[in-house]
């Protein structure tokens, strides 16, 4: 063939698949893989939005989005109906088929956010290493059993909408999941009939036979992402028009099924009297009106603009950077739509569009309200743990094989299940792990058990691979002594030589390896290569769950370190959350791992033994400190018994004198000192000042909640009425401890006034006569969160605080927390409990008592 022929060939080939050379084609070219404006397709078939129709010369606001309003409406209506095809809504009105059971939703969402669900996420958008972000929204997930959602670096973990199986579960709880699963089912419904009527315009615009068809997904959700959105001063400007603020701000939803519709609900209640809280009967109050309802929802709007594969199969031509992808010959809109509507994200339209939540920027003073939006999504197969446990079970049925490239899978799966999976459900707090262990213990558990396999695994390839470089260079080499080899020695001497022979079993094979000179780079350094990442990952991780936004979290966000134990050190007590591994966890530890292997590796190769790495010298240091240690027992054993009693009596004088100071140094609760009546607390009026701050002010994550004996200061006369039966819900403006809940709590009453503590922070024995009465004593079992005036002020029957109480909710209140009493008990007399001697204050009104028995 000439090479006139062959470069007519090769036009052609990229004429016709022109998304094959998109890399290499320049900006200014750009433009000729877009569609044509009268298919909205290109050549090989991807379907682009039909462009805007520039050439009717339709009038767009310059320093605005474009919005259904004024000169601008017919503009508008023509970018629905080219560009952004595949946008549909269901809006809200009496009698509609597509009526969405509108009240039972509202009080869903409300009974969600009473149990605490939505959360605010931290986030690392850019990446293990890079600095973390606070959301502005907070968010819940529900979903399908096992299903997680993982977005900007953070994988969330779903509640199952059909609830828990636990007999013990809440109902009211589950109840709501239900209605949001109910929610599910009809909004997919409403999704089949949208894609209907969507490709039946696409094959009128196309002019094509009812043969062909241009819709390729399904309508199917597993999932829904909960958003509460609120308007607050921190939201930034929107970044192309800079008169609205981002609520949530440009992007296209990630990890989804390719063609997938994304089908939205949303509601709007008000957040300060109208959250339209339950009455005593249960019902939502029939105050609301859908009038107050949609002026709320005007301030919000769903903002869309054209951005060619932001996701979808492309989304990996385009590069990093998505804002690239952005026509910007089509217009952004801005659409509001009223309360309880419902709209869609058909087909591809999520693959060539991006979107975003804009409040209004003019300072209006109307309300925005609460915002809730059911984001209900079809996720890729990988986000279910199902997937996750099954690909464990594989791989973990191969341990018995051997190979270059199986072993570097094992090790990909060990990281992707600690970075991807166990790492990031414990990152995101306590308070994260009480509201989903019942429901995510059991997946957690096996993937820690999987963990801790896969380790396990790792060490016998490391042992297999670092005997049979030893065996090499002892090939060939005869000892004289042989014959004096004990029986231990003779026994790791022919498990070299198995390793050895496994190896060059591997080479003859040929799979992986070809030759000798291959071992090292087909075996040894993949291997080390993985440990040192793995290293570099907790390295990172580490630096994550330190991360200065936690600063200014609370602490049932701060993260918690996983349950992971290396060495082989096992936890004190048996449990199932547990993942053990044999070998070293530091990052520097498997460094070191890594480069030794790396050295076992050019042994292996050289056939020298003087490459191998020396590893017994941390042995050596070992014994001599021993040694050390050994010695020093010896001479202290040589002291005579007056002199030994004499430096006793002196060590005990000394660490009775420091016992209350050091106590603040320590973190250890007093319950855990037998304290002296006669001296510790004639000493303990001096040692006050030895407490420092932090020592009265212990947040949820304190290790002596779990040991430390509490009383809670209660004023005349709140805690005779609990004791009565009366006050059923204690208020306070923090939150109850969780080892507290469901322990025994000692009432300690006092006089006083409203508001302000009768008690310093520490107050002993003779202090506690005539100021401290020990009445009784109660059991929490949960925490209410208040975080609406109605729903305070519908409790009061339960908690009996008047609104024009102290106690009662004010105009600059944020939330009030309502312990509710479970169980309680009154004392016959002040010395019904063990003897008091010392009150130690150790946050708010919670005192750590400690007694004389």
């Amino acid at each position: 063939m000439s090479r006139s022929a062959k470069a007519k060939r090769k036009q052609f080939r990229q004429k016709d698949h022109p998304i094959k050379k998109r890399a290499k084609v320049s900006k200014t070219s750009k433009r000729q893989h877009l569609p044509s404006p009268a298919t909205g397709t290109t050549n090989n078939h991807v379907n682009y939005p039909p462009p805007f129709p520039r050439d009717e010369k339709l009038p767009i606001p310059e320093h605005d989005l474009l919005k259904c309003e004024g000169p601008f409406k017919q503009s508008f209506q023509r970018a629905l109906e080219t560009a952004y095809e595949g946008f549909v809504t269901d809006q809200y009105s009496e009698g509609d088929k597509c009526q969405f059971d509108h009240e039972s939703i509202q009080q869903a969402l409300i009974n969600l956010d009473d149990y605490g669900l939505f959360r605010t996420d931290v986030t690392q958008p850019f990446g293990l290493g890079t600095k973390c972000a606070k959301t502005y929204v907070t968010r819940c997930l529900i979903g399908d059993e096992g299903t997680t959602y993982k977005y900007l670096g953070l994988r969330m973990f779903a509640y199952p909408w059909k609830g828990s199986k636990q007999k013990s579960s809440d109902k009211n709880l589950d109840a709501a999941l239900h209605e949001i699963f109910k929610l599910n089912e009809r909004l997919t419904e409403r999704t089949i009939f949208h894609l209907e009527e969507l490709e039946k315009k696409r094959c009128e615009r196309l002019k094509e036979g009812s043969g062909l068809k241009t819709i390729n997904g399904r309508a199917k959700f597993d999932i829904t992402l909960i958003n509460r959105m609120i308007d607050t001063p921190e939201l930034k400007l929107e970044p192309t028009k800079h008169k609205d603020r981002c609520s949530v701000s440009w992007h296209a939803d990630s990890s989804l099924e390719h063609f997938s519709t994304i089908a939205v609900y949303q509601t709007f209640l008000h957040n300060e009297s109208g959250k339209e809280s339950p009455t005593n009967e249960g019902q939502i109050k029939k105050d609301r009106t859908l009038h107050r309802e949609d002026e709320m929802a005007k301030r919000w709007s769903i903002a869309l603009r054209v951005a060619h594969n932001s996701e979808g199969p492309g989304a990996s031509r385009r590069g990093t950077d998505i804002d690239t992808a952005v026509v910007t010959e089509t217009p952004a809109l801005s659409i509001s739509l009223p309360s309880r509507s419902a709209y869609y994200l058909l087909d591809d339209f999520n693959h060539h569009h991006q979107h975003a939540v804009l409040v209004d920027g003019n300072g209006s003073q109307q309300s925005a309200g609460v915002r809730y939006a059911s984001t209900h999504r079809l996720l890729r197969e990988g986000h279910n743990v199902n997937f996750m446990i099954e690909r464990c079970k594989t791989t973990c049925s191969h341990f018995h094989r051997k190979g270059a490239k199986l072993w570097k899978s094992e090790q990909l799966l060990l990281y992707d299940i600690e970075c991807d999976w166990i790492r990031q459900f414990y990152v995101q707090g306590q308070g994260h792990k009480d509201n989903l262990w019942k429901y995510w213990s059991t997946p957690i558990c096996e993937l820690l058990r999987y963990w801790g396999q896969l380790e396990s695994r790792t060490k016998q390839v490391i042992d297999l691979l670092s005997n049979a470089a030893i065996a090499r260079c002892e090939k060939g080499e005869r000892s004289d002594k042989e014959e004096m080899l004990s029986r231990a020695d003779r026994k790791k001497r022919d498990k070299r030589k198995k390793a050895l022979t496994a190896i060059l079993q591997l080479i003859k094979r040929g799979s992986d390896v070809e030759t000798e000179t291959d071992v090292l780079k087909t075996i040894y350094e993949p291997i080390s290569e993985q440990l040192e990442l793995r290293a570099a990952m907790r390295l990172q991780w580490h630096a994550r769950e330190n991360d200065r936004v936690f600063r200014s979290m609370s602490a049932d966000y701060k993260p918690i370190p996983p349950p992971f134990y290396f060495d082989a050190n096992a936890p004190e007590s048996k449990t199932d959350e547990a993942g053990i591994s044999p070998i070293v966890g530091t990052p520097d530890g498997l460094m070191r791992l890594g480069s030794m292997l790396r050295k076992y590796g050019n042994a292996f190769v050289s056939c020298k033994a003087s490459d191998l790495p020396i590893v017994e010298n941390h042995l050596i240091n070992q014994r001599k400190e021993e040694n050390s240690k050994r010695s020093t027992e010896i001479l202290v054993e040589r002291h005579s018994t007056i002199k030994r009693d004499r430096i006793e009596e002196e060590r005990k004088s000394m660490e009775e004198e420091k016992k209350l100071s050091s106590l603040s140094e320590s973190n250890v609760p007093l319950s855990q000192y037998h304290l002296n009546p006669n001296r510790e607390m004639k000493h303990a009026k001096t040692c006050k000042p030895m407490f420092s701050p932090s020592d009265h002010d212990k947040d949820e994550t304190w290790e002596g909640w779990k040991s430390l004996r509490v009383g809670l200061e209660m004023q005349e006369p709140w805690g005779g009425l609990l004791l009565r039966g009366k006050k059923k819900i204690e208020t306070r403006a923090y939150d109850l401890p969780k080892c507290l809940l469901g322990k025994r709590i000692v009432i300690l009453q006092t006089k006083g006034r409203d508001g302000v503590s009768s008690l310093p922070n520490v107050i002993a024995k003779d202090d506690i006569i005539g100021t401290v009465e020990r009445i009784g004593w109660c059991i929490f079992d949960r925490v209410i969160i208040y975080r609406y005036k109605s729903k305070f002020e519908a409790d009061e029957p339960k908690h009996l605080v008047k609104s024009d109480s102290v106690y009662g909710w004010k105009d600059d209140t944020k939330i009030i927390y309502g312990w509710v009493v479970a169980k309680y008990g009154k004392f016959k007399t002040d010395k019904d409990d063990d003897e008091t001697m010392l009150l130690v204050r150790r946050k708010r009104s919670l005192f750590e008592i400690s007694c004389s028995k």
